[in-house]
This record gives C-alpha cells, structure tokens and sequence, in this order.
C-alpha cells in the first residue's frame, strides 16, 4: 500500500526581493510527521514559494512516502504546477524546472490551492517567519566597518505597493500594526505612558539613487534633501503615529505610512514640549 502524507508548503519575504525564508509541514495518518522553517537569504516571494515546495517534495521523498498531497496558498504556484499557467519568469524557471524534477522523486503528487486563513498554512507561515526573525538583516554602514543598523521589528499594513501609500500617513488615519523581534520585546517597558510615537523606517522598496524631486502640485524640482521623499540615498522614514494598544510585542498603531514587511529600525516617543517649536 503506497504510503501517502498530506505537504503544506510557504514562502515569505519582506521586501519582494528581500530577506526570505521557507517553511513546510508534513502530515502522516493525522499526525505531523516533519516541520520546518528556514531562513534563505535575499528572494521574491514567488522563489520562496518554490524553494518551500522543493525542499518539503525532498523530505517527502526522503520519508520514502509515495503519495503526496501538496496544499499552498500560492495560487500562481499550484496553477503553474498543474500545467494552467505557463511559467515566463527567467527567474521562476529553473525553480519549476527543480520542482518537477523533486515531484518525480515520488509516486503520485497533486496541487491545490488553500486560503491564507488555513490554519495549517498559518502554522507553515508562522514558521517561516520565526526563521526570517531568527536571521535579522543588518544594514552595513558604507566607510565605516563594523557599523551597523539591525532592525528591531517589521510591519504589518494594508498598503501593499508604494502606490496605495498615503503622501503622509497623518493624512490617512489608517491602523497597522508593529511587531518587535523578542530579543527587542524588553525595550517597550513604559511605552505605554504615551499617546504619540516618532517610528523610524526603512523604505526598502525605495529608489536610493535619486537627488532631485518633484512635489505633486508644487512645479520645480528641489533637492531630495529638501523634501520628504522616500526615495533617498538613505530611505529612512520618520512617522509621527498615535499609539493606540500594545499586546506583547504587537503595537497598534495609526497613521503610519509604512508598506507591508517594512522593516522598524526605532521607535521614539513625542514629547511635545521639546518636539514643538514654539
């Protein structure tokens, strides 16, 4: 009798290219029989759900199972792997190429798509996560060796592309949250005495490369320096938000102007009578 398992796969990255990681979940007679989440360096999304699905297809193959139901909330994925969609990225190629050479490792494997809210899938995103915390990206200082900035969490916003970004996030009163890595979850001891946060950012999905800009409605060009563009040399963003709950790690925030999987360099409490000039 063919020994069959049901494999749950995901891929996450903060940034699309940015720091990724992969996770599977492995279930045999009802029961997990393999989990794993692993951390693999600079990837889109799509490649990290496609390094996930090689490397759960090789566990399958080396629990010597034979049947093997593949579930994933990547729909581009699924479909490709079910011959639906053709695969034209140069970048997603060698990636499918590899996964149909780890699916002929098996006897039988088949694809389906799951929503996000699966709580198997859940689990596999939750794993890939705690592997992307496990390898915070440092941001080497150029000229200086040995400086540099760590993240101290990421957030998580409904603005997915620069495009749904409001121009200040005072002027779109939307909730997001901030979640900080554990070994930075001490430091908001007493945050809660106030009601305004600065949040410092890096935009990593901006433009470092650009000098001059110019404003919506405002005519010339000025000096990136001059304005508050997120494309920068140094793409740091510094929103004023209020603070509206803190649940462990997670806070509540409203009006930050931050992308989904931003990352968090520091958090500032206001202080109005040394931050208003009067």
């Amino acid at each position: 009798m063919a020994r069959k398992a049901l494999l749950y796969t995901d891929g996450a990255s903060r940034g699309n290219p940015g720091q990724a990681a992969i996770a599977y979940i492995i279930i045999g007679n009802g029961s997990i029989i393999r989990e794993h989440g692993e951390a693999i360096g600079i990837a889109t999304n799509n490649e990290a759900e496609y390094r996930a699905l090689i490397a759960g297809l090789k566990a399958a193959a080396a629990l010597d199972l034979q049947v093997v139901s593949v579930y994933s909330d990547s729909e581009l994925m699924v479909k490709q792997m079910k011959g639906s969609y053709a695969v034209r990225s140069p970048r997603l190629l060698p990636l499918y190429e590899q996964a149909n050479e780890a699916k002929n490792m098996l006897e039988c494997v088949t694809f389906t798509s799951l929503p996000r809210e699966d709580s198997i899938i859940q689990k596999a995103d939750a794993l890939a996560n705690e592997a992307l915390d496990s390898k915070l990206p440092a941001f080497p200082v150029e000229k200086h060796p040995g400086a540099f900035v760590k993240p101290i969490g990421f957030v998580s916003s409904p603005y997915k592309v620069q495009a749904d970004a409001p121009r200040q996030g005072r002027l779109d009163p939307i909730e997001s949250t901030i979640e900080i890595y554990p070994e930075f979850e001490a430091g908001l001891a007493g945050l809660m005495d106030y009601s305004q946060l600065f949040i410092l950012s890096w935009f990593d999905r901006s433009s470092r490369d650009q000098l001059w800009v110019v404003r919506p409605g405002r005519g010339s060009a000025r000096g990136v320096f001059a304005t508050r563009s997120p494309n920068r040399p140094n793409p740091i963003g510094l929103t004023l938000v209020d603070l509206l709950e803190i649940r462990g790690r997670i806070l509540r925030v409203r009006g930050l102007d931050a992308l989904d999987n931003t990352p968090i360099l520091d958090i500032k409490p206001y202080h109005q009578d040394i931050d208003t000039h009067n």
